[in-house]
């Protein structure tokens, strides 16, 4: 019975995203709207409200999505989840078991949706970026796909909201190792590439 509620919740939450706050989702280039729909990737993103990760599960459709395992095991939620591709991974602990499925996915072509801020910064700063995803990358050999979102969240009406896909990073093949300081380096350039896009958006 849940599982038929987790669907039939999906899809209202679908239809809900859509017409709400209508995204509209812009690629750098053909290269970057190809990383997505092959899959095996990770989508790396600011994150600005808690609206970041339903928007944008919904609409990249073949990704898992990592989320706060204190919002993933909330009674409300836990019906919508049972039986997708919700990955919880605890914020407060060192927490590692979320390593073992987003592989798994990826291995298996999803994508996997990452916030690595860890938390929401509601204006235009964005801490810096826990080197969790970029771990992930070493050990998947997968590439980091870096997604600005602009946060504009009007109901109805307004300004629409809007993702901003750039190119595939590639990590540096020089030193490549699961060491901190080459982590904490890669997880870096990611940031710096969507602050980037931030800046140059207009011009997509």
């Amino acid at each position: 019975m849940k599982g038929i509620l987790g669907k039939l919740g999906r899809g209202f939450a679908h239809i809900y995203y859509r017409l709400v706050y209508r995204p509209v989702v812009r690629y750098e280039s053909e290269e970057a709207k190809c990383a997505i729909r092959e899959g095996g990737a990770i989508i790396a993103s600011n994150h600005v409200t808690y609206n970041d990760g339903p928007l944008m599960y919904i609409l990249f459709k073949n990704s898992g999505l990592l989320m706060a395992k204190d919002w993933a095991e909330k009674k409300y939620l836990s019906w919508l989840i049972e039986g997708s591709s919700i990955i919880p991974v605890d914020r407060f602990q060192m927490d590692l078991s979320w390593i073992s499925a987003a592989r798994e996915k990826i291995q298996n072509g999803d994508n996997v949706i990452i916030f690595p801020e860890g938390h929401t910064s509601e204006d235009d700063h964005m801490d810096d970026f826990k080197p969790g995803f970029a771990m992930l990358s070493v050990m998947t050999n997968a590439r980091i796909v870096p997604v600005y979102n602009d946060g504009e969240y009007h109901r109805c009406i307004g300004k629409r909201i809007r993702l901003y896909v750039g190119n595939p990073v590639e990590l540096t093949e020089d030193g490549k190792c699961l060491q901190a300081d080459y982590l904490k380096r890669e997880s870096a350039k990611v940031h710096d590439e969507i602050k980037k896009i931030q800046k140059e958006r207009t011009a997509w």
